[in-house]
């Protein structure tokens, strides 16, 4: 069984993220998806960021199609919220799985600082969404063979695979400025999500 694993703190969830989970379920015919939100980012910072609940169910609003499922497993650990721990979690229930980790370049830009990172590498696959242009992949491919020693060679290297694509038009702090200023965001997120961020005032809707 092949098994996604795609974490971020999804403050909110949009449709940046839904194609990329997309694409790569269909380029590597993942069985299951699980989608993480973050109990607590150790990556980034507490602005603006709605509460572990909600951010739960705009991911369920968001991902809906079978192969995806939602967990609370880093919402409801007691523990910091670290990535290698989901793995192992995940390996105790699905002991013959082939584990795939889906991040975006600019944390696998800054990997080698994550919290056991090499037991990370050692049990799962590194699925790595790039920007389709020369220099982007590039500096990913230097920064995989000057930190891990591994080369890249047509987007896939010894548990690490590179996919380019091409950037979503906004990030999510980009959509909550959108969304606090009173302007439409509409074309960023899905209906259900946006419905439920103007249905609680989320990042500032409302306000303006």
């Amino acid at each position: 069984m092949k098994i996604g694993i795609f974490g971020g703190t999804f403050n909110p969830p949009h449709k940046g993220h839904i194609r990329l989970v997309k694409e790569f379920t269909k380029s590597l015919s993942l069985d299951k998806v699980f989608i993480i939100p973050d109990k607590r980012p150790v990556h980034k910072a507490w602005e603006d960021l709605v509460i572990d609940d909600m951010r739960y169910e705009m991911c369920c609003l968001a991902f809906k199609e079978s192969e995806y499922e939602v967990s609370r497993m880093e919402i409801d650990r007691y523990s910091d919220s670290y990535t290698v721990y989901t793995l192992m979690q995940l390996k105790e229930q699905y002991p013959d799985g082939e584990f795939y980790l889906i991040i975006g370049s600019d944390m696998f830009l800054c990997f080698h600082k994550w919290y056991k990172h090499q037991i990370i590498m050692d049990n799962c696959m590194l699925c790595v969404a790039s920007r389709d242009d020369e220099d982007s992949i590039y500096a990913l491919r230097s920064y995989a063979f000057s930190q891990f020693r591994i080369y890249i060679k047509e987007f896939e290297g010894r548990g690490i695979i590179i996919s380019p694509m091409k950037p979503f038009k906004a990030s999510s702090s980009e959509i909550r400025s959108i969304i606090k200023s009173g302007n439409d965001a509409s074309e960023f997120l899905t209906a259900e999500v946006y419905d439920y961020i103007k249905r609680r005032g989320l990042y500032g809707y409302g306000k303006k």
